[in-house]
């Protein structure tokens, strides 16, 4: 807050005006240091924003980090034959010539699409703050969703929600969704590819164990559909109807129309798989039941082959050697009448007996699955076993009756886990296809496959990168039909990719060039607040813009950063037995001198003095890559190495990644500001001082004038 002032009252005199110029020297003083911490920090913008261009040549995409690589030249491009099907673009390692693509199957996510829902058991609409239990789903029932392994569960209670419902799949990572206007529940995983199925099951065991009665988890996918088709068929059976399907189905008997036909076959489906169930287990008896000693004597008895005697041979051979060996160099000595063979015979016999366990091992490995009369023995205990009456009726009968019906009656007489309350039924990651209009559909997540160059592969996603292609998938091939991806390489591409350099080259260079070689500001300071108020807005941005401009002028840092560049990109390198610069490939600088160091391309179309000029670059790029491309790499890396160097950390001086010397600026602008903040106290003192004494004789003054008054009231005369 500024203090006020009453000055000159007694003696009539301009104290301020006075002040001021007694001031005047010290204030110039404080200005001259004051414009150095402005000129500096000035100069720190121009630096940062020069610093900024700098690192983006050296080190941006397209820069010289790029450029300084063999491998950023080797651009390829890549056509398809038919982009309706499949687009291809061409990476560096993509290999050139035409590659053949068949494409059998598409990645997609898993989407499952829940049959309608309609209204709730009180007729309600069914909305997202419907409770399960009022969709007839009971309570205690558990819902598990499962997803990348990782799975969520939802007990459901008589508050439970369908929203809960969504909110427990959304949290295992997929996407769920209740739309009310269709009725609907759709959920998705949201990566395609088999990896990411999802399945949502509950604990309702006599639903699994039906599954597991029919050896599900040992089907293929394809008899795998038709026990899931089979399980969703018979949840539309009552059980009260159930005794009586069960039999027809048993019997062979037709249904009485369509629909009920529909259910006997699934009812068959089932118990033709748990019939094939309990045989499979039975013949799994019957191998485990072939004693282990009996194989073994199988094989022994039939241990006479060929080369069986071959091993026996090379074994005892190898042994005998070592006894030799042993005796020639003294360390074996035989007993009395024991011969080399006699000694071989005993050691081998040892070595049997070491390894019999091992020899047994390996040869019932080899002979358990293969050997004929292991085979035979097997085959006829099964065959004893399944025509056996016993077996027929204690087996067969169980699978097919008290086994498989027990699990479908409970299961439909209590349908706790049910999932048909929420439209669809268990979500085994299975493809659903819908019954009808209404029925619920599951889309089954699957890889993209493929054949590349008569390589069958596969991926998770549609667009994938493959030996450097990089191909999305649209469609299917048609049986038979292939596409076909040309790649060649893309010299225009590679080209263009130096051009642009050389034209972000220039553009710096001639900026660098203009403040470095800048007209001077001799005379121009920065202004005070005093001087802006005379000037327009206008004024102040010119005159503070001729400042800035010229404020890198021979600047040395500059100059050596600029000279360095220039010396680095002129500068050659040896291939093979020659010699190339930027020169050799009509690269060059201009025979104007004011341009200072600018590159221009002989042959650019866009450069219009050098256009009509051989194009040297894209002839080199077309006749002999592999040396234009060392060489340039090669050059364009001499000139990276030295704009690193020049960015480098000095400690105390500058930090990495900058041209300027940051640091040193910085401990300047500190000094300058200390120096200010001192001079700044001294002048307010000064002033202190002055005031403080033109106000002491102000108060002289005002004494004297006050006795003068007093004196002239003495001595004057009344009227």
């Amino acid at each position: 807050m500024s203090t006020i002032r009453m000055t000159g009252l007694i003696s009539n005199m301009d104290t301020e005006s006075i002040i001021k110029e007694l001031v005047s020297a010290q204030k110039m003083k404080n200005k001259k240091t004051s414009d150095k911490l402005t000129t500096s920090e000035w100069k720190e913008d121009k630096w940062k924003e020069l610093n900024a261009k700098l690192v983006k040549l050296c080190m941006g995409t397209g820069g010289l980090s790029d450029l300084r690589l063999q491998g950023s030249y080797k651009t390829k491009k890549a056509a398809s034959s038919n982009e309706d099907i499949v687009k291809v673009t061409g990476g560096a390692s993509a290999p050139e010539g035409a590659h053949t693509l068949s494409i059998s199957n598409l990645a997609s996510s898993q989407y499952v699409t829940g049959g309608k829902l309609g209204t709730d058991k009180n007729g309600k609409t069914v909305t997202n703050d419907t409770t399960l239990a009022d969709l007839d789903m009971a309570v205690g029932t558990t819902i598990n969703v499962t997803s990348n392994g990782k799975t969520k569960s939802l007990v459901v209670t008589d508050k439970t929600t369908l929203n809960d419902f969504i909110n427990t799949c959304t949290s295992a990572g997929l996407t769920a969704n209740y739309d009310k206007t269709q009725n609907r529940l759709f959920i998705s995983s949201k990566a395609s590819g088999a990896a990411n199925s999802f399945t949502i099951t509950t604990d309702a065991t006599s639903f699994n164990d039906i599954k597991n009665l029919t050896g599900y988890n040992g089907l293929n996918a394809e008899k795998q559909k038709e026990v899931s088709a089979a399980l969703t068929t018979i949840k539309g059976i009552s059980s009260s109807d159930l005794g009586d399907l069960y039999t027809k189905a048993l019997n062979g008997t037709t249904g009485a129309n369509e629909d009920e036909q529909k259910k006997i076959d699934a009812l068959k489906t089932l118990q033709t798989y748990a019939v094939e169930k309990a045989k499979a287990d039975k013949k799994e008896e019957c191998i485990a039941n072939v004693k282990e000693t009996d194989v073994k004597s199988a094989i022994l008895n039939s241990y006479t082959g060929t080369e069986d005697e071959k091993k026996t041979l090379a074994i005892k051979a190898e042994i005998k050697t070592q006894i030799e060996e042993q005796i020639a160099a003294g360390k074996l000595t035989l007993k009395d009448g024991e011969t080399v063979d006699d000694l071989t015979t005993d050691k081998y016999n040892t070595y049997l007996d070491e390894e019999r366990n091992i020899i047994f091992s390996q040869a019932i490995n080899r002979k358990y699955a293969s050997d004929p009369i292991y085979a035979a023995d097997a085959d006829t205990a099964y065959q004893t076993a399944i025509t056996d009456p016993t077996f027929a009726e204690n087996v067969l009968s169980t699978a097919n009756t008290s086994g498989i019906y027990s699990k479908i009656n409970s299961y439909l007489s209590n349908k706790t886990g049910d999932l048909s309350a929420l439209g669809f039924g268990e979500i085994t990651g299975d493809e659903v296809t819908a019954a009808d209009p209404n029925a619920m559909s599951v889309v089954k997540a699957s890889d993209a496959s493929f054949v590349l160059d008569g390589a069958s592969l596969t991926s998770s996603s549609n667009t994938l990168t493959v030996n450097g292609l990089t191909i999305n998938i649209k469609s299917k091939t048609e049986p038979g039909k292939t596409v076909t991806l040309d790649v060649s390489n893309d010299t225009q591409a590679t080209y263009d990719m130096i051009k642009n350099f050389i034209k972000s080259y220039n553009d710096i260079l001639k900026e660098m060039n203009d403040l470095y070689y800048a007209g001077s500001s001799r005379g121009y300071d920065p202004l005070t607040d005093d001087e802006k108020e005379a000037m327009t807005d206008d004024q102040i941005e010119k005159w503070e813009t001729k400042i800035k401009n010229s404020i890198l002028r021979r600047d040395s840092t500059l100059g050596a950063v600029l000279d360095s560049m220039k010396t680095a990109i002129m500068s050659s390198v040896q291939v093979g037995d020659k010699k190339y610069s930027l020169s050799t490939f009509g690269i060059q600088t201009s025979t104007d001198y004011t341009e200072k160091g600018l590159l221009h391309i002989y042959g650019n179309k866009d450069d219009s003095t050098y256009s009509d000029k051989d194009d040297k670059l894209l002839k080199a790029l077309n006749e002999d890559p592999d040396a234009t491309i060392e060489a340039l790499s090669g050059i364009f890396g001499k000139l990276y190495k030295t704009m690193n160097d020049n960015m480098s950390s000095i400690p105390n001086v500058r930090s990495k990644y900058n041209f300027y010397n940051d640091k040193l600026m910085d401990n300047e602008q500190t000094e300058y500001k200390k120096k200010v903040a001192v001079l700044e106290k001294k002048l307010t003192e000064m002033e202190n001082k002055y005031y403080k004494q033109f106000s002491a004789m102000e108060t002289a003054l005002a004494k004297m004038q006050s006795q003068g008054n007093a004196l002239s009231g003495l001595l004057g005369t009344s009227k």
